[in-house]
Parts: C-alpha cells; sequence; structure tokens
C-alpha cells in the first residue's frame, strides 16, 4: 500500500551522515548546549483552542536535518547554505502540521486505541520506557532525580515516570508518540536504532582507518539488482528485533562509540550534560539523538496510520465500485480507440510502458512481450566467427555457422559486483556468498557461482541465529560454463529439468506454465541477472515488446524471427545471432490478454484476483483518488497554518 504522506513530507528519520569533512568546512565553530536548544519555530495548529499543545523546533533539530539531507541540496543541486537550511526548516514545519494533525485525528474516540491495549504496551515495554521519552519528559523527570544521566538508575527511574504518567488513562492528542503505534513497529524501532548504533560505530571505525592506513581501495560498478517490488508493509518478525543487539563486544568498537559521542557534542547533536554506559544498550539509545531519532521513526508510522484513517473516505474496491470501474474501463477502451487508431507509432509507445498501472484497452492483435537473456560472443569467438563467414556466403551456410559457433559460447555468474558492493551473506560453513530475497526472486539462483578470497572479516549473529561473517573481498572469480552446462540450467528454469539441455533452435512451451506462471517468470529473471549480458532488459515489466508491424525493422533478423515464431505465453526459444551469441527468448504476456474483458461479469470476477490487470486497474485508480485527495489535504493544512 503506497504511503502517498510520507512522500509528500521528508520526516527525517535516518541517521546523519558523518565524515571527516565536516570537521574542517567551516559550519560548525562553535556548537553550545545553550545555541543548539534555542527554539526557531513553534508549530501550533489549534490556536486558541489549545486541544493540542505548541511545539517548539529546536535550533538542534535544523542541524540534525541538515546534516541528513539538507546538505546534498548544497552539493549536488546547486542551493545556497541559506536555501537549503530554509527548505530543511519548511520541512520540519510541514511535517509537524500533519503530524500533529494526525495525534489529532487518530486520539478521536473512534480512532483511538482502547485503553487496555495501552496498558499492555506499557507493561511490556515497561523496562524500555526511557528510549520512549519526549524531551519535555525528560526535562521535566530530570528536576526530580538527582541520578546520573544515562546511569542505570536513572533509566530506571525515567522509565517509571512515563510509565507512571500513561497507566490506565485514555490516549490524549498530547500523549508521547509510542502511545499510537502498535507493539510491534516499536520493537521494529528499537532494532532499527540499535541497528543504526551500529553502523555509526562501524563508521567511526572506518573514519579511524582511513586516518591511520592507506589503503588502495577498488571501485566497481555494480550490476543492476532487481526491482523487487514488494509489498511496502512487511510483517514484523518481532523475536527477529529481539535479538538485535549494538555490538560493543571490543575495545575498538567501545572507542569508536566514544568518538560518536565526542563528535555529537561538538555538532550539537548531543547535549553535554548527557552521558551513557557502554554496557547497557538503553543507556546508548536514551542519548538526545537516539531518542529523536526513534520518536522520528514513531511519528512516520503515526502519519501512515493517520493516512490509513483517511483513505478508508476514499476508496474503490471490488464489492461496491465494480461497476464504476468497468465504467471508467470502457471509458478509456473509447478514448484509446480514438487516440491509436491508424497511429502505429503512438500505440506501440504506450504498449512498451505497459505496467501495473498503465494500461492499454484498444485492440493490439499480434502483440506481445518476450523476457530476453543474452550470453554474448567473446571477442575471440566473435572473430572466428566472422573469419569463417564471408561476405557471399549462402544465408544457409551463415546461420549453419551461427548455430555451430552459438554452442561454444561460456557464460558466467556476473554478479560478481554484488559480492564486492557486499549485497551477499557469506556463509562460513560452506564459503558461500549467498543473496537474500532483496536480491533474488527464486532459492535457484541464491548462491553466486565462483570463488572468492576474503581481505579482511568480523563474525556477526545472522537470521535463525547461524554465524556468519561480514566480508570485505579483493578477488572474485565466477566459475565458467560451458554451453552444456549452461543448456541445462536452462531446462531447469524453464521445464524444471537439469538432467538434459534445453533443446536450441527448437520452440517450447515451459512446463506447468498457465499453473505456475509466477514461479517460472521469477526463476527466469534470477537467470538473467546472473547470466545475461542484456541489462536494458532487467526490470521491465513484462520483457520487450514484440510488433507483428515493427520488430522485423527493429531487432536484428535472429531475435525478430525467434520471437515470430513463438506460440503464445509461456513458449521459448534458444537459438543464435551472428549480431550478438546465444539467445533465450520466453513469451510472458500477449497485449490483449493482459487487459481485455468482454463484460462486467467478467471484469468482476477477475478483480477478484490478486494481480490480475482488472485489479491493478483498481488500485491504481484508488492510487489516484487517494493520493489526490491526500495531497490536496495535506496541503491544505499546511496553507491554512
Amino acid at each position: 500500500m503506497k504511503k502517498f504522506l510520507l512522500k509528500l513530507l521528508t520526516v527525517v528519520t535516518s541517521a546523519v551522515v558523518l565524515t571527516t569533512s565536516f570537521a574542517s568546512c567551516g559550519l560548525f565553530v562553535v556548537n553550545t548546549d545553550r545555541d543548539m536548544k534555542q527554539t526557531i519555530a513553534t508549530v501550533d495548529i489549534d490556536g486558541s483552542d489549545k486541544t493540542i499543545s505548541a511545539e517548539s523546533i529546536y535550533k538542534r533539530d535544523l542541524i540534525s536535518g541538515f546534516l541528513s539531507y539538507g546538505y546534498t541540496y548544497v552539493q549536488s543541486y546547486g542551493y545556497t547554505t541559506s536555501a537549503a537550511y530554509e527548505l530543511v526548516l519548511d520541512n520540519l514545519i510541514n511535517n509537524r502540521i500533519v503530524i500533529q494533525n494526525g495525534r489529532k485525528e487518530l486520539s478521536l474516540a473512534e480512532n483511538a486505541t482502547s485503553k487496555t491495549e495501552l496498558n499492555a504496551v506499557l507493561d511490556e515495554f515497561k523496562s524500555n520506557l526511557a528510549i520512549f521519552a519526549t524531551q519535555s519528559e525528560v526535562d521535566a523527570f530530570a528536576k526530580k532525580t538527582s541520578e546520573k544521566f544515562g546511569s542505570e538508575k536513572y533509566l530506571e527511574g525515567l522509565s517509571k515516570f512515563v510509565y507512571d504518567k500513561y497507566y490506565d488513562k485514555e490516549l490524549t492528542v498530547n500523549d508521547a508518540p509510542f502511545r499510537f503505534v502498535e507493539s510491534d513497529f516499536l520493537y521494529q524501532t528499537i532494532s532499527d536504532a540499535k541497528e543504526s548504533a551500529n553502523g555509526l560505530i562501524d563508521s567511526f571505525i572506518e573514519i579511524e582507518k582511513e586516518e591511520v592506513e592507506e589503503h588502495e581501495h577498488v571501485s566497481y560498478t555494480v550490476r543492476t539488482t532487481p526491482t523487487m517490488d514488494k509489498e511496502e508493509e512487511e510483517e514484523i518478525d518481532v523475536e527477529e528485533c529481539k535479538k538485535t543487539t549494538i555490538d560493543l563486544t571490543t575495545n575498538e568498537r567501545v572507542s569508536a562509540m566514544s568518538d560518536a559521542f565526542d563528535r555529537f557534542v561538538d555538532l550539537g547533536l548531543i547535549d553535554s550534560s548527557e552521558d551513557y554506559d557502554a554496557k547497557i544498550e538503553n543507556s546508548i539509545l536514551n542519548l538526545g539523538y537516539f531518542r529523536s531519532m526513534i520518536n522520528g521513526t514513531i511519528e512516520s508510522e503515526i502519519v501512515a496510520n493517520y493516512e490509513d484513517v483517511l483513505k478508508l473516505k476514499n476508496k474503490l474496491n471490488e464489492n461496491d465500485n465494480a461497476s464504476e470501474l468497468f465504467d471508467m474501463y470502457k471509458q478509456l477502451e473509447e478514448i484509446q480507440e480514438g487516440q491509436y487508431a491508424g497511429d502505429v507509432t503512438s500505440l506501440e509507445t504506450k504498449l512498451g510502458q505497459l505496467s501495473d498501472s498503465t494500461f492499454v484497452v484498444y485492440n493490439t492483435d499480434g502483440y506481445f512481450y518476450v523476457s530476453h537473456l543474452l550470453v554474448k560472443f567473446s571477442d575471440d569467438l566473435k572473430a572466428d566467427l566472422d573469419e569463417s563467414v564471408s561476405e557471399n556466403v549462402t544465408k544457409e551456410f551463415k546461420n549453419t555457422k551461427v548455430d555451430e559457433f552459438a554452442k561454444k559460447v561460456t557464460a558466467k555468474d556476473l554478479r560478481s559486483t554484488w559480492v564486492q558492493a557486499g549485497y551477499g551473506v557469506y556463509e562460513a560453513n560452506n564459503g558461500k556468498v549467498r543473496f537474500t530475497s532483496d536480491y533474488v526472486y527464486t532459492d535457484l539462483f541464491k548462491y553466486f557461482d565462483g570463488d572468492v578470497e576474503i581481505d579482511s572479516f568480523h563474525t556477526e549473529k545472522g537470521e535463525d541465529e547461524e554465524e556468519t561473517l561480514s566480508i570485505s573481498y579483493y578477488n572474485v572469480q565466477p566459475t565458467e560454463i560451458d554451453y552444456s552446462a549452461f543448456a541445462k540450467i536452462a531446462n531447469k528454469v524453464l521445464n524444471d529439468d537439469d538432467t538434459t539441455e534445453l533443446p536450441y533452435g527448437v520452440v517450447g512451451t515451459a512446463k506447468d506454465f498457465a499453473t505456475n506462471k509466477d514461479e517460472i517468470v521469477n526463476r527466469f529473471e534470477d537467470f538473467k541477472f546472473a547470466y545475461s549480458e542484456d541489462e536494458g532488459n532487467f526490470n521491465n515489466y513484462f520483457g520487450y515488446l514484440y510488433s507483428p508491424i515493427t520488430s522485423a525493422k527493429q531487432y536484428v533478423e535472429a531475435f525478430a524471427t525467434a520471437c515470430s515464431e513463438l506460440t503464445g505465453i509461456g513458449s521459448y526459444k534458444m537459438f543464435g545471432s551472428y549480431e550478438y551469441g546465444l539467445h533465450i527468448v520466453l513469451c510472458t504476456q500477449t497485449a490483449n490478454a493482459y487487459f481485455k474483458y468482454a463484460d462486467l461479469a467478467e471484469f468482476t470476477e477477475a478483480l477478484k484476483e490478486e494481480g490480475s490487470a482488472a485489479r491493478n486497474f483498481m488500485n491504481a485508480n484508488n492510487d489516484l483518488i487517494e493520493s489526490n485527495y491526500i495531497s490536496n489535504l495535506a496541503q491544505s493544512f499546511i496553507n491554512k497554518y
């Protein structure tokens, strides 16, 4: 589900990017605690009503926002420093306006969480509540305690202070952010904050290494990675979140954390009166910088929950709106009839843009889409082929030679740059690099096929408590495989059989494609990302458009001919071309089959199927309706206040 408010607004929750350049760039000469506590804006959407307490934006917030993203506008987009600060300040104010409206809506009786559920969250996080405290709660507690900031007794006292303030109380608009979200999200937030702390420590270790050692670094052009097109909202694994820890197991990491703390105090991002105990994770997370990050993350979820409430008022659905949606479908058909009748160029341009949010209803007989994999001839092999084929040979002789040389190609796993860029997980028990579901669709290609040599490493606990290593590599060599081995992999991908080779030059249909389409297409996508040298076909919704009118002139002859021989969805062919090498094409979809419905009944039935064109059409129109409504509403808030 798309979150439009989060895309409209800049809700700063990411860690500050620190480099050694900030120490000497002249932006920060003196940063005192008093200076950083200056109020630079006050946001009060209720005015005299006073339902919501006015909230201050401090200079510290402005500096943090500038370091998080504002300075990139200076470096990359030609902003002056002053203009970048104005941009950050505007965002901070706009964010606060929307967040206050969100809290107001979510605290209404019909939307509010029950007192029982609120109490359950307080009990569940009783010992962690200090890290969810707002700055005003920290300040109020400071007046009541003599305990040292960040000490064990201080954290216990602050947690009890927060607990007593809210226990058995109804939700109100002025409650701390954690009161508005579910416990699973709080676990995720704590886990993310710990990971951020680890990242901060890692960055200071790297800074130290760069200052002490001079390394020759190799830069890699990283091979394209898949756009996984996952749902934005994934289920939170609470048990995995609970396993996350701040790694301070070595003196080096303890020292790096101390350096990070000192740097943040110098920058004014942490008050000099604050302190922490390196043996207590919550003591680190209680530092103002991390508490702001935690509450900022939670406020992003408040905005998302607020948006969900708004969407309920403006939503199309398959049960209540099938007739309205079908009318919209027929209107689009009429519009496209006028646009594309007799205009092949415009029609094919539109067909080439087909996606889960772009549709063509106009009659498109003969058009279909092919996913394409290419293993190129090596330079030597191409030179030998050129030498064996003179200009005056017959077409049949040339094709015979192409077929002969296509079976001489060698292939290799081209994801070595993924390994070098750290996208894989090194498994110490088998010496292999595994790619997670962020980079592969199926398990068939989850391991990099090749050898790696390690530059440096440290041990970490990975998923399911298995021990893994964080690796720096200096030599990654993919295994080279011959045509026969490659053709067996291809047959496994398309027909779930790796005992024989995929037949060369023969049109076939992938096994069980009608019932197992998604799995086969995903296997073929993984196959392409691992071995294909045609990166232009990566992350392409269906693949290349085949046109019965223009493809013969657009594509090389062998490719156009092979595509024209395909027999429908799921059909494939492996062949060679004189110009490039060894190809495989797979028909993933026909243009007509994707978005043609005879009547309302057929359309209504398709609406029930997740991933169908009708369902995508509903989602796309719903997204448009929702985004227009929400963006206009957000802008009206901002304009009003």
